[in-house]
């Protein structure tokens, strides 16, 4: 069994390096050529006194090119220049690499074909990506300003589309989440569901809203409005938790921060998934993976997963994602969402009223077909137009629909009903004013003292406080100067409020630090490279930390006072950590400086939990995957969290 995850982790790296080395070869040939055919950039020009740009070159103002005009005119102006080409090429949505590290393109070739933008923008007309990588924001704008210019000079002028995954967590050790440094820092949504404010969740969308645009950014794909009722699937940590109202009211609350009061220049488009709710996951498994393809019902309780997206459907949602499983028997045919009629149209159009554009999750034609898997890619691509689909997120080939066209298989008018909702989204974010950001003003836009202040009390309020053992005194907060002996956390944030000790028996306290429960990988579900890669970054079933870890909080334990401070990115099992620590305290994303700031008793936790923390394996079993917090006897129930009693504030003087 070694040597078999030895060959696989030997050919995954072969495949990079060849993807790397191929890349670096063709790209810049490919875009030489590119650049070589592209038109003139367009020219501002000047009409009975209106300034605007020329986009199509031909030296005269089209209604499309008219601000002054209503969206439908604009949309329905652009549509009849565009050739069937231009129009499919506006329902692909692939992903982009900036400053991609190893891991980055290992995940990117897992979710989708590595790309560079500049090839797919001109030979096949697409105009939107997301991107993944470790850039500096400005090597972002610099990056996404450069493909803006190829895209206006391409026939029509039409601008891009950029989007991304969360770029503002503090790392929490999930998936499509990532930390961009030189950004404000701020909790995962499990955090904000923890703090319970609706208006801090909307001030977080109004701030990484104006940081996103600064970069180029118009689209976020995010947030999940998922429900966290199965504890054991590994992406309960983008959630905000179990409780369908709380997260309504946050999914809302985010996206209006992000998108504003109407669609604007100032607006970023929030694509809320994964419709209709990617809780109940059959025991937990993810549905990147073939292993995880089930969505199941025990407890009959689909419609509660539909709530926090009816509410923001209700309340100007433009871009939804349907998940990828399949909604076992919920409907007449067992196929997943972005092929199931009756739940893109049925349900989603007909009777929950959406009017936007539906976007798949990453790869479900190339790679996550469930349902469909014996069809062909063309009958795939065929299967989800007729369901409902707008738009291919991580797919780059448009020309399985334009030959489902040409051969009368799918109608033009049906091609151009998608694209009439994209290019809608794509006029009323003004992209086709102004494209371009600003690189000299990024440094005053982003990261201000002002967001840097905000994403750190959004922090504070997230942390969770689970015990506080009183004997004489509750043991938290402690006394500055006290010795601690730190394992898993910054010595030198440490150092700023405690002696620090190298060794556990000469701490007063020792504060222990766990990471998210991760055992092992996830079961694949097929030998397929894509299928073994992804398993080695989701979490197997087990909520159970290690022995390993185990035994060093037993020792830990009967050596001196301990402290434990554990990543809740999804629920674990707490019972004996619980008993074994002086204080235990859950977190959701945080800085080690907050975290002392907290200990320490500078802040007064005040966060509750997203969802219960299960009292063993066996209660994890045997709860439903639909149901929230059904789990017997849990260790911690949801809503749970303490706070400082005033008595131990006035002794460090904190109170007035």
């Amino acid at each position: 069994m070694a040597l078999k995850y030895i060959a696989i982790s030997l050919l995954i790296l072969v495949t990079l390096a060849s993807v790397w080395v191929g890349n670096a070869v063709w790209q810049p040939l490919d875009q030489i050529r590119v650049h070589l055919h592209l038109g003139p950039e367009p020219e501002v020009l000047i009409e009975h006194g209106f300034e605007y740009r020329d986009l199509n070159k031909n030296e005269k103002l089209d209604v499309y090119e008219d601000s002054r005009q209503q969206t439908a005119l604009r949309v329905e102006s652009l549509l009849s220049q565009m050739t069937l080409a231009e129009k499919v090429g506006q329902m692909f949505h692939p992903a982009i690499t900036i400053k991609a590290d190893f891991n980055i393109m290992a995940f990117h070739l897992a979710m989708g074909r590595l790309t560079g933008g500049t090839v797919e923008i001109y030979d096949q007309h697409i105009s939107h990506f997301n991107f993944y990588g470790k850039p500096t924001p400005l090597e972002i704008a610099q990056k996404l300003n450069s493909l803006q210019k190829i895209a206006a000079k391409t026939r029509l002028g039409i601008p891009l589309t950029i989007s991304s995954d969360p770029l503002h967590e503090v790392s929490s050790g999930g998936i499509a989440a990532f930390a961009v440094k030189g950004l404000s820092g701020w909790p995962s949504q499990l955090g904000f569901a923890a703090a319970r404010d609706i208006e801090l969740t909307r001030k977080f969308g109004e701030i990484a809203g104006a940081e996103y645009r600064a970069l180029g950014l118009r689209m976020a794909l995010h947030p999940m409005a998922d429900l966290a009722t199965e504890p054991r699937w590994p992406r309960n940590f983008g959630t905000f938790g179990a409780d369908a109202a709380l997260s309504s009211a946050l999914t809302t609350a985010y996206m209006q921060g992000f998108q504003g009061e109407s669609i604007g220049p100032e607006s970023v488009l929030t694509m809320v998934k994964h419709f209709p709710g990617g809780g109940p996951q059959e025991f937990g498994l993810d549905p990147h993976l073939p292993s995880g393809k089930r969505q199941v019902y025990p407890g009959n309780n689909f419609d509660y997963h539909l709530r926090p997206f009816k509410n923001a459907i209700d309340n100007g949602l433009k871009v939804i994602m349907p998940y990828y499983g399949i909604p076992i028997d919920q409907t007449d045919d067992n196929v997943a969402m972005g092929f199931n009629r009756a739940i893109l149209t049925d349900l989603l159009r007909n009777e929950l009223g959406f009017v936007g554009v539906v976007c798949t999750d990453w790869g479900i034609i190339s790679n996550r077909p469930w349902g469909v898997e014996n069809l062909s890619i063309k009958e795939r691509y065929k299967k989800s137009l007729d369901a409902g689909v707008d738009q291919y997120g991580g797919e780059s080939e448009p020309q399985y629909i334009l030959d489902l066209v040409r051969e009368g298989a799918i109608s033009e008018a049906r091609i151009d009903l998608s694209v009439r909702r994209i290019l809608t989204n794509t006029f009323d974010l003004g992209l086709f004013e102004i494209a371009l950001v600003d690189e000299l003003a990024l440094g005053s836009l982003i990261n201000t003292e002002t967001h840097i202040r905000d994403g750190l009390e959004a922090q504070r309020k997230s942390v969770v406080l689970l015990r506080n053992r009183p004997n004489e005194q509750p043991t938290l907060p402690l006394k500055r100067g006290v010795k601690v002996f730190v394992d898993g956390m910054d010595l030198t944030e440490a150092s700023k409020f405690a002696q620090v000790v190298s060794s556990p028996d000469q701490a007063e306290y020792i504060i222990l630090s766990l990471n998210a429960v991760f055992n092992g990988t996830q079961e694949p579900g097929s030998d397929a490279l894509v299928d073994r890669l992804l398993s080695s970054i989701l979490a197997d079933s087990n909520l159970q930390f290690n022995q390993q870890i185990l035994d060093k909080i037993e020792r830990y334990s009967k050596t001196n006072n301990l402290i434990t401070v554990v990543d809740l990115n999804r629920p674990v099992i707490l019972a004996d950590i619980n008993q074994q620590s002086e204080a235990l305290i859950g977190t959701f994303g945080v800085y080690d400086s907050v975290m002392f700031e907290i200990i320490f008793g500078d802040f007064n936790p005040q966060g509750k939990l997203p969802f219960e923390i299960p009292s063993s394996m066996a209660a994890v079993l045997a709860q439903k995957e639909d149901l929230p917090n059904d789990s017997q006897a849990p260790t911690f129930v949801a809503g749970y969290g303490l706070s400082y009693p005033k008595d131990a504030l006035k002794s460090l003087d904190l109170l007035e």
